[in-house]
């Protein structure tokens, strides 16, 4: 914690909240002066490469959730990866953080394999259906736009058709948010408790030859509870 008197830095970091004016109060504390939270990615040679940010101030990406989406590897993160195997692909699928809290914003991840000779369809303009993770529940969990990897593009010959697809292996980050709410507080008071996620991998592969049927694959991620620390 540093102290910012003025907000100088603040306003210098254009991180303002200009939200809240100078005559807003809470208790005893004026409210004005604060940041929007915000996360700088800084190199060896003090440049600032990235920058995360959010609206809310009880809400932050979590340290692990940053360096996925940065497309860096945290060593041992799969290592309780669940393996899920269709007649289409191979895929892992595991979380950036074991344990979270209300206000973490933390990454859904998964490692996909596509079989050999067969593509899955990423973003683009074509009608097949594009891989996609879907999430169920919980409900109250706050969910981002998914994180897609570049993709290449795939000539069908017999339709002189070209699309993106994915044919080697590639990974999907879907971020997630727990809100900061009584509800979730509520979950989060006894330690030891599990958040249970519950979802889907959609999508539709095909060869050279056949495109199959869309498929669906259930998904589900486990995490332990944080309690929030209210002394």
């Amino acid at each position: 914690m540093l102290s910012d008197v003025g907000s100088v830095a603040i306003k210098r970091y254009d991180l303002l909240n200009r939200e809240i004016s100078s005559d807003d109060r809470l208790g005893d504390f004026s409210l004005y002066g604060i940041p929007y939270p915000g996360t700088f990615v800084v190199d060896n040679s003090r440049r600032v490469v990235e920058r995360f940010f959010q609206q809310r101030y009880q809400e932050r990406f979590t340290a692990s959730s940053i360096v996925l989406n940065l497309g860096d590897h945290i060593e041992g993160i799969d290592d309780d990866a669940v393996e899920i195997e269709t007649n289409h692909i191979v895929a892992l699928t595991y979380g950036s953080d074991v344990v979270v809290a209300p206000g973490n914003r933390f990454s859904l991840v998964v490692d996909v394999k596509p079989k050999p000779g067969i593509h899955v369809y990423a973003p683009g303009d074509h009608l097949y259906r594009v891989i996609r993770v879907r999430i169920d529940t919980p409900n109250f969990l706050r969910v981002h736009a998914l994180s897609y990897p570049p993709s290449e593009i795939y000539h069908y010959q017999p339709l002189d058709e070209t699309v993106p697809v994915y044919q080697q292996p590639f990974r999907l980050i879907q971020d997630v948010t727990i809100p900061m709410r009584e509800e979730t507080a509520e979950l989060s008071a006894v330690f030891g408790g599990t958040l249970t996620v519950h979802g889907a991998l959609e999508y539709q592969a095909c060869d050279d030859e056949v495109c199959y049927v869309p498929s669906e694959v259930p998904l589900t991620w486990k995490f332990h509870w944080r309690p929030l620390v209210r002394d």
